[in-house]
């Protein structure tokens, strides 16, 4: 049986979580965002404390998609046209 040290460890990466039938479980940081995603957390554990989804704030988008995509014009997409010309001429 493993002493609380190494239980500890492997815990370390993973995040208390208590899902709909009330179970707790650890979870990691990829996981829990594919569960709140289908709505199957009511509570998990932060630095901070316990937070309770649907009263506190979280974040529920995969954590490469931005959060506030940009929705004015693409300047970039200008400057490299303008680039190409350049070097043509």
């Amino acid at each position: 049986m493993p002493d609380r040290e190494d239980q500890g460890s492997v815990n370390r990466y993973r995040i208390e979580t208590i899902v709909e039938d009330n179970t707790l479980h650890y979870f990691t940081p990829q996981v829990l965002d594919v569960m709140l995603g289908n709505n199957l957390v009511v509570r998990f554990k932060r630095s901070s404390g316990w937070v309770t989804v649907g009263v506190d704030p979280i974040r529920t988008k995969n954590r490469r998609e931005p959060s506030h995509p940009y929705s004015g014009h693409e300047r970039r997409s200008n400057h490299w046209r303008r680039q190409s010309t350049l070097e043509e001429s």
